[in-house]
């Protein structure tokens, strides 16, 4: 393995047998700038080696991405890396788990050229880097344990569940603590809601029209729409998607 560069963030290393750039976060950018320098540098090199793949070692990584940051990147790195050559790029899950999370984002939300897979080891990463076929995920056990509380009073909480399965691991993260916003936001709307208007809600969830809906719970059409009307206006429901939110959100089902 040859170092190719390295800066006060970022080390590059080419990996001649597996043609391979291995990439390492000595310390974390703290602005866009810097990791925007960092990452122009690196598809220089990128253009002048052309590897087939890239390992992103992620472990010091803290700086989250948005939207802004995700497009230039698919611009300025994505695109161009996939121009010299790039087949498959791993990422190995840093120690702050929502920024990785905002990485992971990246490449869906900005519908990016390239689909990286994310591994809890370097060890997994380097044998998806270097197979044919991918292995599939056989797993979805989970474990939650609680460990007590630290010096600061903080509950300690480890979740178990197979390293292979990191990425649905990390993007439930985000679904809970979106959720968790929603409904530290709505509870209050939320709380306003009838047993009658609740049962209403979840009927709707499901995708029914406005008839389906009132023969499911024995009542009128008429009496539909008045409590349908009451919901709406105490909840500023909008669209079928804010009816599953609340849904989902408050477990509803």
């Amino acid at each position: 393995m040859i170092k190719i560069n390295e800066s006060d963030l970022l080390t590059i290393h080419f990996e001649k047998e597996t043609n391979s750039f291995v990439l390492f976060w000595k310390t974390s950018p703290e602005t866009y700038n810097d990791l925007k320098n960092e990452l122009l540098i690196f598809t220089s090199f990128y253009k002048k080696y052309k590897p087939a793949n890239a390992l992103w070692l992620q472990e010091n990584f803290c700086l989250p991405l948005n939207a802004e940051v995700d497009n230039w990147i698919e611009e300025h790195v994505n695109i161009p890396c996939v121009a010299y050559g790039n087949r498959k790029v791993a990422f190995v899950v840093g120690k702050d788990v929502l920024v990785h999370l905002s990485v992971m984002n990246l490449f869906k939300e900005a519908k990016s050229i390239i689909s990286p897979l994310h591994f809890a080891t370097e060890k997994e990463a380097r044998i998806w880097i270097t197979e044919t076929k991918q292995k599939p995920i056989t797993t979805n056990k989970i474990d939650i344990l609680f460990e007590g509380v630290d010096e600061d009073g903080n509950s300690i909480i480890k979740i178990k569940r197979p390293s292979g399965d990191i990425s649905n691991t990390i993007r439930s993260f985000g679904t809970l603590i979106d959720e968790n916003n929603f409904i530290k936001t709505n509870i209050s709307k939320f709380t306003q809601l009838t047993k009658r208007e609740k049962e209403i809600l979840v009927v709707f969830s499901k995708g029914m029209r406005q008839q389906e809906v009132a023969d499911e719970l024995f009542i009128s059409v008429q009496t539909l729409r008045t409590h349908w009307k009451n919901i709406k206006n105490k909840l500023e429901i909008k669209s079928l998607a804010d009816v599953i939110m609340y849904v989902n959100a408050f477990d509803m089902e």
